[in-house]
């Protein structure tokens, strides 16, 4: 993925999650990140070839986003600031997954490890 995509990619990401449903508690993160606005920003993940589209869900990533193992992800500060903090996670993500295409790492045959999901540890030389 090129810089340039990245950037409209980040860009689109803070237009879209803004967006607010109503029917959940302001400062949520599905109230920040709807199922409409999820699906748009990773519509790549249900292209031809593509692993991630069973994978990357917005039921999931709502799960994820409200585990204890990550309290405050998104719901930490202003609305402002939440909607940052979410448009940075999905812009990195969405890089190192190659647009959500990806579960586990590209070129992986030789290596002890890979990087899996969407937080991966990657080492780029």
């Amino acid at each position: 993925m090129r810089l340039s995509e990245l950037l409209t990619l980040a860009g689109a990401a803070l237009l879209c999650i803004g967006v607010a449903s109503g029917q959940q508690p302001a400062g949520s993160v599905p109230s920040t990140v709807t199922r409409e606005a999820f699906d748009s920003m990773l519509g790549g993940r249900n292209m031809s070839g593509c692993e991630g589209g069973a994978f990357y869900t917005y039921d999931a990533f709502l799960a994820a986003a409200n585990s204890s193992v990550f309290r405050g992800f998104g719901t930490t500060g202003d609305d402002a600031t939440r909607r940052r903090e979410l448009a940075a996670f999905f812009g990195q993500t969405s890089f190192v997954t190659t647009g959500y295409c990806y579960v586990k790492a590209v070129n992986r045959a030789s290596a002890p490890y890979y990087g899996r999901g969407p937080i991966q540890l990657t080492t780029y030389v």
